[in-house]
């Protein structure tokens, strides 16, 4: 029974080896899409990115956020924290700004997993467009790709609605 179990066990692990270093492989080369919302809105560039720069008070904007940090100016290379309801804290490194068309904020996932959220304003007519557009790397990104799809595609819309009416009212 002993040998059967451990033999049992051995195919469980090389089989978990075979299937996860070819994942962690590709996911470790590509970038995996998650989400991605844009809404139409009245509000100025300043408006808006105002709301951006300003991180400590993102809880207003964003309801599942129990604190933000930056330390130092809202800039490429700046870093932060971020606290979601019942998650850890993370940290973010700003690996793209520019002022009043978008930034990218790159979130430090379990399994060296990366997050990055691309933010954009872009002119429309009668008005601007914002867009979130989030995607995952890492070697762990084809196994996070589609939990924090689930997790995002009930959360993030409302996040971007209620960001949008804040930058409206000026």
């Amino acid at each position: 029974m002993r040998k059967k179990w451990a033999k049992t066990r051995l195919i469980i692990v090389g089989a978990l080896f075979a299937v996860g270093i070819p994942v962690a492989i590709i996911g470790s080369t590509t970038n995996v899409f998650v989400i991605e919302v844009t809404r139409k809105t009245t509000a100025t560039r300043e408006q808006i990115w105002a709301l951006w720069a300003d991180v400590p008070n993102r809880t207003r904007w964003d309801a599942n956020l129990e604190y933000a940090t930056l330390n130092g100016p809202f800039q490429m290379g700046s870093t932060g924290k971020v606290k979601l309801e019942g998650q850890p804290a993370r940290k973010f490194l700003i690996t793209y700004c520019e002022p009043l068309e978008g930034y990218t904020d790159r979130f430090f996932l379990p399994f060296y997993g990366k997050m990055d959220w691309h933010h954009t304003i872009e002119e429309t007519e009668g008005g601007r467009q914002v867009t979130f557009k989030i995607d995952v790397s890492g070697p762990s990104a084809l196994l996070l790709a589609p939990i924090m799809r689930n997790i995002l595609q009930d959360e993030l819309p409302p996040t971007v609605d209620k960001l949008v009416s804040l930058a409206e009212e000026g």
